[in-house]
């Protein structure tokens, strides 16, 4: 696909993620009727909002390596010319907009072996329940579970993410639930799930104070923080760096 046709499929979707936002916004003032619940709930399964590509990294018959970091998920081959590392946070609506705009093109030429991603979120919105909490139910799959179900719930958590406002909304059940759908449920998880695990929080914190880390999303390319001041700005700088590298 070419610059140009990813910049007006971006343009197309950020369109419509902003309308699907209006939209759940009228949802909290006004009671809908079922046809149009119906209706908004479609959408979101069939992945309209973000484009979801599934438990593995495909991309038609294609599959990208997938494999665990110890706080991590990494999706490509180490000899991948271009190396990415995506500081994000479960909360973060910015994190989320970055990961509706590229997860397709990274999965895609992860595939073709043009670069290899690092998926790190981090806790740093700690001060709103999901961050946390989706954080700690990703450890307990990353460490028990399988690194394709790691990134399947990783996926997961932006495509429910819950405004800031909902934060603490959002229930154990649900997210036992996102943990199944994954196919990152067992007795293991199950019990890690039960408490923070306070290592891997430390280990993450450590990470975040190591490579100065204050603002999500923060993407790293091959050693060097890409500089732009919004998502769009680094969705284009992310996707030169890899069209230019490979």
């Amino acid at each position: 696909m070419s610059k140009q046709a990813r910049d007006l499929a971006r343009t197309e979707k950020a369109a419509a993620i902003r309308a699907d936002q209006a939209r759940k916004e009228r949802n909290k003032r006004v009671a809908m009727i079922a046809g149009i619940v119906v209706l908004l709930g479609a959408v979101i399964a069939g992945g309209t909002w973000y484009g979801s590509s599934g438990g593995k990294a495909t991309t038609g018959s294609t599959t990208a390596a997938v494999t665990a970091g110890a706080t991590s998920v990494l999706v490509g081959k180490p000899s991948a010319p271009v190396k990415v590392v995506i500081y994000e946070d479960f909360q973060c609506p910015y994190c989320r907009e970055l990961e509706s705009s590229t997860r397709d093109f990274l999965r895609e030429n992860a595939a073709k072996g043009k670069v290899y991603v690092e998926y790190q979120p981090i806790n740093l919105l700690s001060q709103l329940p999901y961050s946390g909490k989706a954080l700690n139910a990703w450890a307990a799959v990353l460490e028990h579970g399988s690194p394709q179900a790691a990134l399947k719930l990783h996926d997961l958590f932006y495509d429910h993410q819950p405004y800031e406002q909902d934060s603490a909304n959002v229930t154990d059940s649900q997210i036992s639930g996102w943990v199944k759908e994954a196919g990152g449920d067992n007795a293991a998880v199950r019990t890690a799930m039960g408490a923070k695990d306070d290592a891997f929080f430390a280990a993450v914190d450590q990470l975040m104070a190591t490579a100065h880390i204050q603002s999500t999303p923060t993407i790293v390319v091959d050693g060097k923080q890409l500089p732009g001041a919004s998502v769009p700005d680094l969705v284009s700088e992310l996707e030169d760096a890899v069209d230019q590298g490979s």
